[in-house]
């Protein structure tokens, strides 16, 4: 895995530029900070920069970690019990311009209307209502891997993941389409646009879907875009057979890591499918929390789909 420890001296070189921005801008939804992102973390130290410039162009991996970053147990509060932000300044604000310095590296962030209210970054928690349900806020059940919103064109190419609790060692899982062996025949009917495609759970206005290929690019090392869950089943065999027996390849490859409080997970969304043990929440106030954030590497090619040239909102 791609990973870079931050040293004492590259988290003094981050905090005065992180909390910079935090007091000049207030919060990662000000779009003062949206326009502003790119040019504090490039403030940031340069091995950091280098590290994550590396991932962006060399896709060495596809997934990397940046650890080192403080977080306090104490001062950050317990884990929230809801997504939804309060009106005044939301928990661990300085963790979420962090994370989103760090994103803004590798492109510019952004927030899909119909989930979430919009929120730029926003907290995976154990919601109790939500328990049983296929969602980053579920618990109970494994979150069943996935390309992150499959569905859209103008999905994100990371997700940023950044630790703050979790105390159970609860893994995101993932797989990379890199680890797999395709044998040429079977894989073909992939790279066709013969799979229909759904919004997942996490966007419950949206009705509509699109057909796809699964894998494109170079047919030698394809990028993937994969939600069985979230996917019609194919009518015609060759297609069904196919779905399947990419499923089975990643199934095979699936892993996990266990995030610990400091540290930012990327996902590269064109290479990696990811998901989410089981695990048991107490809803207490101590249970795993983490913050999310969307990446894409070209804001122009989705113009059509937001509110002005810098809005940053999907509809």
């Amino acid at each position: 895995m791609h990973r870079i420890e931050l040293t004492a001296e590259e988290v003094e070189q981050a905090l005065p530029v992180v909390r910079e921005a935090l007091a000049r801008h207030g919060s990662v939804e000000n779009p003062s900070f949206l326009e502003e992102a790119t040019v504090y973390a490039h403030e940031l130290p340069r091995r950091l920069r280098a590290f994550l410039n590396a991932f962006r162009l060399r896709e060495p991996s596809g997934v990397c970690v940046v650890a080192g970053y403080p977080v306090d147990d104490a001062e950050i509060g317990p884990t929230p019990s809801d997504w939804r932000k309060p009106a005044e300044k939301p928990p661990a604000a300085e963790h979420e311009v962090f994370l989103a310095l760090c994103g803004s590296l590798l492109g510019d962030l952004f927030a899909w209307a119909h989930q979430r209210d919009g929120l730029i970054c926003q907290d995976l928690v154990p919601i109790e209502r939500d328990a049983e349900a296929m969602l980053g806020s579920g618990s109970a059940l494994e979150l069943v891997w996935h390309t992150e919103d499959a569905r859209y064109a103008y999905r994100g190419d990371y997700i940023g993941l950044m630790c703050l609790r979790n105390p159970d060692a609860v893994p995101t899982t993932y797989a990379s389409i890199d680890d797999v062996e395709l044998d040429p025949e079977r894989a073909a009917p992939l790279f066709e646009p013969r799979f229909v495609f759904r919004p997942d759970p996490s966007h419950p206005t949206d009705k509509g879907c699109e057909q796809a290929a699964v894998l494109f690019g170079d047919p030698s090392s394809p990028y993937l875009r994969f939600d069985p869950y979230s996917m019609d089943r194919p009518e015609d065999e060759e297609a069904r057979a196919a779905m399947d027996y990419l499923a089975g390849e990643l199934d095979r490859r699936l892993t996990g890591v266990a995030l610990r409080p400091g540290e930012c997970l990327f996902i590269d969304n064109y290479k990696v499918v990811h998901g989410r043990s089981a695990f048991k929440a107490r809803f207490d106030g101590t249970d795993r929390w983490l913050k999310r954030v969307n990446v894409t590497r070209d804001l122009r090619r989705s113009r059509s789909a937001r509110k002005g040239v810098a809005g940053r909102l999907m509809f």
